[in-house]
């Protein structure tokens, strides 16, 4: 039994006790209502600063693995032009005006497309696999007397990556890049001319405006050779 003396001493205790409790759980309540409450503009911007990053890393990361999907497919495409039949990729060639007959208002004419692809597209039924995913590039050269142009067009899964184009004439030489992520929605572009990089502002000018690229002109484009690659087989 404790005794009535011990019994107050422990009372008083408890009460000393709950008070220093109730102080710490005060302080801690403020000290997180201080901490949600007090700095809300430190965490917007925070919060501002992660999001406006976010896509900027997303597209580097996109970027490195197109870049690194084009190194790769043009490695099997020269491994197969040096091999032969013992290639990696299958080979069509297609050619235009082959006998080099003058072109109505052109004069020289020519234009050659290729496309590389990994398997032949009526291998599997449409059921089993649809055939524009073996489809890796599609190239495209023009030429005429006076002006030499060349398309690539980049896949993977049935999807278009990567577009670049480069022209070359009396008005100077140009070279395009459109880039996509998965969704077909272009994350970033570039156009040199000259060897110039050009800037947005730079479009508004009348001598660079039409080479402002066009995303859904290229992609259109993209899924036209597609397209053409599934019914010429």
């Amino acid at each position: 039994m404790i005794s009535s003396d011990r019994k107050e001493s422990t009372f008083a205790k408890d009460m000393v006790d709950k008070a220093k409790f109730k102080r710490g759980r005060y302080r801690s309540t403020s000290l997180i209502f201080h901490l949600f409450n007090t700095k809300p503009a430190i965490m917007r911007k925070l919060i501002l600063v992660a999001f406006s990053i976010l896509p900027l890393i997303l597209a580097a990361q996109s970027e490195s693995d197109i870049r690194k999907h084009y190194t790769s497919v043009n490695d099997q495409i020269k491994e197969s032009i040096e091999h032969g039949y013992e290639g990696s990729l299958y080979n069509n060639h297609w050619e235009a005006n082959k006998n080099g007959k003058s072109w109505p208002a052109v004069g020289y004419f020519s234009e050659t497309t290729d496309f590389w692809y990994d398997d032949p597209p009526d291998h599997l039924s449409a059921a089993d696999r649809n055939p524009k995913t073996v489809l890796l590039k599609v190239t495209v050269s023009r030429k005429a007397s006076d002006y030499h142009a060349a398309e690539e067009y980049l896949y993977k899964d049935g999807r278009l990556l990567f577009y670049f184009s480069s022209e070359a004439g009396e008005g100077g030489a140009t070279e395009t890049r459109v880039y996509f992520n998965y969704k077909g929605v272009a994350f970033k572009t570039s156009v040199k001319s000259d060897d110039k990089e050009l800037k947005a502002k730079d479009f508004l000018k009348e001598e660079f405006k039409d080479l402002k690229p066009n995303p859904v002109t290229v992609m259109a484009a993209g899924k036209k050779y597609q397209d053409l690659f599934v019914k010429s087989m």
